[in-house]
């Protein structure tokens, strides 16, 4: 027992030599990666600024000794080779700290929402979740080779720094290395314990993602309101299919929808869009438009399963026969043909459309197998093929027609000797130096985008007017998400439910229908499209969207934000100028789930005075048709 005791005391108290000048330097990387953040964000709060200032010098101080204890106990008792693993993956590590701050300072949002969207299905996802980001092939070499030479760097720094280190050595023990984790600890939990009377969840929201660790130890307790049931849980494909009604057409035009990426509905303008500003003057516009998400596979889900896309991870995984108002229109005798600019593969979406099989789909056109094109270019092979197949093929009726264009998606493609209406433009978005003084640079990028897909459009509508198609078409105009510009702290989509990242146009052309709704979404696209052909309103056992031209139309909008491949769990909703924002306080099975945190909120002056009775019978009862009877 002695032996043991003397053992464990030589082990606890026998100083090493470490070194001292690598941990400093990673030490001063994390923190002015971290204090940078709190630098730049306007907070009305100083004392609160402070507060996290220093529990973020606390935290970065606590990982450094962390990395210490891990590198002292494997130089000391682990194999040789697994110490300088280590300090080559301590190198990749601060490679994370770096990407985590451009992340925050570019779209408001840390390294875990891009962990999760290339890995949240897999490695066989990975290659096609990357090149969905849009990053130019000069940032593409740069993440490429910082993969593969900072480790080396890592290592080389680490012999170079030892040779200083070993002019003045620092000695320390195990037992001294612990203690020092536990008075750093010990502090902030007492630094902490002090601030937190002053801590409200929505400033603790909006800065602890900027702290090393993204957390602290406690979160102050988040407002919250509760629903008198769960969500309706998902929908059995089976049964759903067994009570498809029989239905008539009492016309069978030919249907055109077009879903174009990141289409911002203030940026559709006579001046960026001409063709399509003079299609919504004079067909059916709405005053409030937007998408059900702020992500594209989702808005997919969204408008052609018309329904809010809570379960749309279930229904990508379990169903087998595709999209239902889909599946209705193959049963009034419609052919489907798809004009694909972007890969309909992103995240199994063709087949959560289409079917497993895509046996929903009678003719397609893909353009993204050839990756030596620009997204402009694959855009307008769909356009020229789309022309010459209803040449050839002249169908006047009975014919859906399908097209995702891609142009729009970041970093904005129009073809190289297109005459630009917008300059001076930015050449290429270069993530690592990007700031606001080049913002307006950028967003040149996007209108010329838009400019160009409009001038795509324009040859459409001439295509379907020299054809004689145009006057009996259904069209409908929409894009998938919008994209923000740094109007409340991000940059593109998918991070905020804000209206610049949710909110789209949805143009529409229903020949001889009117009265249309004064607001709408993407789940109410195909009940519409059902609605005119048959007659029939009321599809609410099938799907969650409403026709335009229903009187029982609820105001309320809903859209939900991204999760990767994960069901959603944060929602807003929204009514004119005021909003709700709410999410499940748990992502496991939110169908079983009542009590929501309130995330954000904009609501009448008069509401404010009995704020959750008032938002109880209002904002919610926009959910109550999708709650579980």
């Amino acid at each position: 027992m002695r032996l043991i005791f003397s053992q464990i005391r030589r082990w606890l108290f026998e100083k090493h030599e470490v070194n001292y000048l690598y941990f400093c330097i990673f030490f001063i990387g994390i923190a002015v990666l971290s204090l940078s953040h709190f630098f730049l964000v306007e907070e009305p709060s100083p004392s609160i600024r402070l507060f996290f200032m220093i529990y973020a010098l606390g935290q970065s101080v606590f990982e450094v000794w962390v990395f210490i204890l891990i590198a002292y106990i494997l130089k000391q008792w682990a194999p040789k080779w697994t110490f300088f693993a280590f300090i080559a993956f301590l190198f990749m590590f601060l490679l994370v700290h770096l990407t985590n701050f451009i992340l925050l300072r570019l779209i408001d949002t840390s390294v875990m929402y891009l962990f999760k969207f290339l890995f949240g299905r897999g490695f066989d996802h990975l290659v096609t979740a990357f090149l969905a980001l849009g990053l130019n092939f000069r940032m593409m070499v740069l993440i490429t080779l910082s993969i593969f030479c900072l480790p080396l760097i890592g290592l080389l720094l680490y012999w170079w720094t030892n040779r200083f280190a070993r002019l003045n050595p620092w000695n320390l023990s195990l037992g001294q290395i612990i203690v020092a984790l536990l008075a750093i600890g010990n502090s902030l939990l007492v630094l902490e314990w002090f601030a937190y009377p002053y801590l409200d969840r929505w400033t603790y929201n909006k800065l602890h993602t900027r702290l090393p660790f993204g957390d602290t130890f406690f979160a102050p307790p988040p407002p919250s309101i509760r629903l008198a049931h769960p969500l309706a849980p998902l929908r059995n494909e089976q049964e759903t299919r067994e009570t498809l009604p029989p239905l008539t057409a009492l016309s069978k035009p030919n249907i055109y929808l077009f879903v174009i990426e990141t289409l911002r509905r203030d940026f559709v303008n006579p001046s960026t869009a001409p063709n399509l500003s003079l299609f919504a003057k004079n067909n059916i516009d709405f005053h409030a438009s937007s998408a059900n998400s702020n992500w594209t596979a989702l808005s997919w889900f969204s408008i052609f399963h018309s329904d809010l896309p809570f379960n749309w991870a279930a229904v990508r995984d379990t169903w087998k026969e595709g999209s239902i108002p889909l599946q209705l229109l193959k049963e009034l005798g419609y052919k489907i043909h798809i004009h694909a600019s972007p890969d309909l593969h992103y995240f199994n979406m063709d087949h959560a459309i289409f079917g497993e099989k895509r046996q929903l789909i009678d003719h397609i056109e893909e353009n993204f197998t050839n990756h030596q094109l620009d997204p402009c270019d694959r855009d307008l092979l769909c356009l020229q093929a789309f022309e010459q197949e209803i040449k050839k093929e002249g169908g006047r009726e009975g014919n859906l027609y399908i097209f995702f264009l891609d142009s729009t998606h970041s970093e904005y493609s129009f073809p190289k000797n297109f005459p630009l209406k917008f300059e001076p433009i930015a050449k290429q978005i270069n993530y690592l130096t990007f700031s606001q003084k080049g913002l307006e640079l950028v967003k040149n990028r996007y209108r010329n985008a838009i400019f160009f897909v409009d001038s795509l459009m324009g040859n459409f509508f001439r295509t379907l007017q020299n054809e004689d198609l145009y006057n009996s078409a259904v069209i409908m105009v929409t894009g998938d998400h919008g994209e923000e510009f740094y109007e409340e702290r991000s940059l593109f989509h998918g991070t905020h439910l804000n209206r610049y990242q949710i909110e789209v146009p949805i143009f529409c052309r229903f020949p001889g229908a009117s009265d249309a709704a004064s607001e709408a979404t993407h789940i109410d696209l195909f009940p519409s499209v059902l609605h005119y052909l048959t007659g029939k309103e009321d599809f609410s056992n099938l799907f969650d969207g409403k026709s335009i031209f229903s009187k029982n139309r609820s105001p309320y909008r809903i859209a939900v934000l991204q999760n990767g491949s994960n069901p959603p769990v944060e929602f807003l909703i929204a009514e004119k100028e005021s909003y709700l924002q709410l999410r499940f306080l748990s992502s496991e099975n939110i169908s079983r789930q009542t009590l929501l945190e309130v995330v954000d909120m904009q609501t009448p002056e008069e509401m404010k005075d009995n704020l959750k009775e008032n938002v109880q019978n209002s904002f919610l009862q926009a959910l109550d048709p999708f709650l579980k009877k």
